[in-house]
C-alpha cells in the first residue's frame, strides 16, 4: 500500500505527456501549427516539425516515423511518445523511485479538408474502473480545416481533447497547469473553433464532463484564448474560462507574454491566472503564475529556469507556495531526448509547511 501511495504521488507531481514545447514558438517558428497537425500543438509533427526536431538535435538522424523504415500513405500519419523517469522525491518523505510516464501512440487520417485524429495510451487507472481508464483515447476528434496542409486558416474540431487555454506548457507540474485550467488527464468531450494567422490566433472551446467515467475534469464550461504577435519576437495573449459543476462554478482570467532575444538565443515566457471559485455561494480569489527563461545552447541543449507562484486564497495568510525549477534538455537525436528536471517548493517560504523537492532524469523516445 505504501509503495502504491508513493507511485500515485510521484505521478501526480511529475508524470506527464508530451505536448508541444511552447519554448519553440517565436524561437523556432511563429505558431504551434508550424510544426504540429493540431491547432493547439502537441502530438503528431508535420514535415517542418520533423525537420526542426532533426535540426535541434546533436546527432540528427532521419526524423520521420520509425526513422522512415515504415512508409505510410500520404493520407496517414503515425507517431508516438515513450517516457520514463527515475530519481529523488521529497514530499516531504524522501524516496528514490522510477516509473513509466507516457506510452502514447498517435494516428491521423486525412481526406481533403477533413481529418480524424487519435491518441491512445496508458494512464494511471481508477480503482473499480480499470477497463476504461488504464488504456484510453486521450484524444479522439474529427477536424475540418479551411486550407488543407497549411499552418494557417480556420480549424474546427469535435471529439475529446484538452481545451485550448494559456501557453500549453509541456511541464504539467507548473502551477498554471496543476491549479489552472489544464491539469494532467483533463482531456474531455469538447468542440472548438480556431483561427490562426502569422500575426494572431484565437481559440474558442466548449467542453463537458465525460459521462463514461469519473474524469479529472469534473466540470463543463467554455474557454476563450487569443495571442497577438508584435513583430517576429514579441507576443502577448489573454484568455478566460468558465467552469461549473453541481456545487461550484469557477471563473479564470489570464494574461500571457513571450519575448525572444535572438542575440543570446534566449526566450522569456510569463503566464498569470486569476482564479475565482464560488463554492455554495461563497467566492474567493486565487492566483497562479510562472516566469520562465529558456536558453538555447549549441549541441542540442536547452535550459529552462523558472519561478512559479500559487496562492489558493489571497485572503488567507501563509497559504501560498513558490516553486523554483531548473530543467536541462538534451536532444541527442531527432528521436531521443534526455531531461534532468529539478524543483524545490516552499510553502509560504517555510511558514506554511515542509519543503518539497524532486530531481528526476527522464528519457523521452519519439517513434
Amino acid at each position: 500500500m505504501r509503495s502504491l501511495l508513493i507511485i500515485v504521488v510521484a505521478l501526480a507531481i511529475a508524470g506527464g505527456r508530451a505536448n508541444a514545447y511552447p519554448q519553440f514558438q517565436l524561437s523556432k517558428d511563429q505558431t504551434c501549427t508550424s510544426c504540429h497537425l493540431s491547432p493547439s500543438g502537441g502530438g503528431l509533427l508535420n514535415e517542418n516539425g520533423a525537420n526542426v526536431a532533426e535540426a535541434m538535435s546533436m546527432f540528427g538522424q532521419n526524423p520521420a516515423f520509425m526513422y522512415g523504415a515504415i512508409e505510410t500513405p500520404d493520407w496517414l500519419s503515425l507517431g508516438g511518445d515513450l517516457r520514463g523517469q527515475w530519481g529523488y522525491l521529497q514530499a516531504p518523505q524522501r524516496y528514490l523511485i522510477g516509473f513509466p510516464m507516457q506510452l502514447d501512440a498517435y494516428a491521423a487520417a486525412t481526406k481533403n479538408n477533413f481529418s480524424l485524429h487519435a491518441t491512445v495510451g496508458y494512464r494511471t487507472h481508477q480503482e473499480g474502473n480499470e477497463a476504461l481508464t488504464t488504456v484510453w483515447a486521450r484524444e479522439l476528434y474529427g477536424m475540418w480545416q479551411s486550407e488543407p496542409g497549411s499552418s494557417y486558416g480556420l480549424f474546427a474540431r469535435v471529439g475529446q481533447f484538452m481545451p485550448v487555454f494559456g501557453l500549453r506548457w509541456v511541464e504539467h507540474p507548473l502551477y498554471v497547469r496543476r491549479y489552472g485550467g489544464t491539469p494532467l488527464f483533463s482531456e474531455t468531450p469538447a468542440v472548438s473553433v480556431s483561427y490562426i494567422t502569422g500575426q494572431y490566433e484565437v481559440h474558442a472551446t466548449g467542453f463537458t464532463k465525460n459521462p463514461l467515467y469519473d474524469p479529472v475534469r469534473l466540470s463543463s464550461g467554455g474557454a476563450l484564448y487569443g495571442e497577438y504577435r508584435l513583430g517576429e519576437h514579441t507576443q502577448i495573449g489573454a484568455g478566460g474560462m468558465y467552469e461549473h459543476q453541481d456545487w461550484e462554478y469557477k471563473l479564470r482570467g489570464e494574461l500571457t507574454a513571450k519575448q525572444y532575444l535572438p542575440g543570446p538565443d534566449l526566450l522569456l515566457q510569463a503566464e498569470v491566472q486569476l482564479i475565482n471559485p464560488h463554492v455554495s455561494g461563497y467566492g474567493y480569489r486565487g492566483l497562479a503564475s510562472v516566469l520562465m527563461a529558456t536558453y538555447f545552447m549549441p549541441k542540442g541543449v536547452m535550459i529552462d529556469a523558472a519561478w512559479q507562484h500559487y496562492d489558493e486564497n489571497l485572503r488567507i495568510k501563509d497559504l501560498d507556495r513558490d516553486g523554483f525549477d531548473l530543467n536541462v534538455h538534451w536532444f541527442a537525436t531527432s528521436h531521443i531526448e534526455l531531461i534532468l528536471a529539478n524543483q524545490v517548493e516552499f510553502m509560504a517560504f517555510g511558514k506554511g509547511g515542509p519543503t518539497g523537492a524532486y530531481s528526476f532524469l527522464q528519457l523521452h523516445y519519439r517513434l
